[in-house]
């Protein structure tokens, strides 16, 4: 499953995809309360050379777990730690759509591998 504030992550993996409606700080705590539903995180919630409280968009590819790993929760508590650090600037729509691609290139790997 991958969770995604981006739309086109959403659209272009639709069957896999929760959407949420928000911002990378809504995304990484739904990443959190999935981690308690059994959830594992595959990805890593602090991917690309972008600062995660700078960043509009964030995609985390999860799956369901017999059991959660310890460093899944340490990882997810340490995004939004740093996402909750800054304000989200506000981009112009031409920067929205490249921050919305690099989200899209980024997890375009592990997802090829995985489905």
């Amino acid at each position: 499953m991958i969770v995604t504030n981006n739309k086109i992550v959403a659209e272009q993996y639709n069957e896999h995809s929760l959407f949420v409606d928000g911002s990378t700080l809504d995304v990484l705590l739904k990443c959190q309360e999935l981690l308690s539903e059994s959830y594992d995180l595959l990805t890593h919630p602090m991917t690309g050379n972008v600062q995660i409280s700078k960043t509009p968009y964030k995609s985390v590819v999860m799956q369901k777990a017999d059991k959660v790993q310890e460093k899944s929760y340490e990882l997810i508590n340490a995004a939004i730690e740093k996402a909750r650090e800054g304000k989200e600037p506000n981009h112009p729509k031409s920067v929205l759509d490249d921050y919305a691609f690099i989200d899209l290139e980024l997890i375009k790997g592990p997802l090829e591998d995985l489905l």
